[in-house]
């Protein structure tokens, strides 16, 4: 079915929010698929906002059987969109895709960590690009094909390092020369855009065909900027979560991914006030 406009608008983040960071069981895989199939036959449209890469993201339509009108990829560096959902409605819209993409190859980041060579974090840091697939399916706890696909970057970098101090010293080096540094859970990315710059891309172009509510759903604090283009951010952690200024925001803090999709469905099915829900 094709929507002239959409109901609702769900923009998330993957890991630890709508799946767990190791993948989860074929269980949950078919709970999201047919939740996500749900909200289609609603025209409610869900955008996973990533730092996922493009790869790894095609992997998880396929597992999933589903696929995604529009996906946010790279921490906001590629947007992928469909053709259909730019142009006005109609039965001969195109079926391509298009790609926005607003960062340059990952290559630029190289000053960053050549910057590095002389200091004491010279040798306590990774590159998840300078890895063999088996040593990043090690770091990253995944299987190989997985580690693959994160590998396979083209404009960001993922850094690993069990020293908090250095971690402070790349982020640091990366803001200065102009770049953004986002941690995560584990790792610390490094970009020349973020989510949150690609979501109001995203909105500028799909925007005419909104017209119900928008939500948003992450997990950390590189989430903070998109969660907080959204009528109602919802924060899953069971941790501190300072990070998030906006205020109010809705907060789940257990069993991934079954709390986040009842609340969803609560919003943008059911049409519950967002002030009915735990804070």
């Amino acid at each position: 079915m094709e929507c002239k406009t959409f109901n609702g608008l769900w923009l998330t983040d993957i890991d630890d929010t709508i799946l767990p960071s190791s993948g989860g069981s074929p269980r949950i895989y078919s709970y999201v698929s047919s939740f996500l199939r749900v909200l289609d036959d609603h025209c409610i449209l869900t955008v996973p906002v990533t730092f996922k890469t493009k790869p790894e993201l095609k992997e998880l339509s396929r597992r999933l059987n589903y696929s995604f009108k529009a996906y946010i990829a790279e921490g906001g560096c590629s947007t992928i969109i469909s053709e259909a959902l730019v142009h006005s409605f109609s039965t001969n819209a195109a079926s391509g895709e298009l790609e926005i993409v607003l960062c340059r190859s990952r290559l630029v980041l190289d000053e960053i960590f050549n910057s590095l060579e002389n200091s004491s974090c010279a040798d306590k840091y990774v590159r998840l690009t300078s890895l063999t697939p088996v040593e990043a399916s090690e770091l990253l706890n995944t299987s190989l094909k997985e580690a693959e696909n994160a590998v396979n970057r083209e404009f960001t970098e993922v850094v690993y390092s069990g020293s908090g101090e250095c971690i402070k010293i790349i982020e640091k080096k990366a803001v200065s020369q102009g770049f953004k540094a986002f941690k995560t859970r584990r790792f610390l990315h490094l970009a020349e855009a973020g989510k949150e710059e690609a979501v109001r891309r995203l909105l500028g172009l799909i925007g005419h065909r909104l017209k119900g509510l928008t939500i948003s759903s992450g997990d950390s604090p590189a989430d903070a900027a998109f969660l907080s283009t959204a009528e109602v951010p919802i924060i899953v952690s069971n941790s501190h979560v300072d990070w998030f200024r906006r205020y109010p925001y809705l907060r789940i803090s257990d069993s991934i991914p079954y709390s986040l999709i009842d609340t969803v469905s609560r919003l943008l099915l059911l049409k519950q006030p967002a002030l009915n829900q735990a804070y």
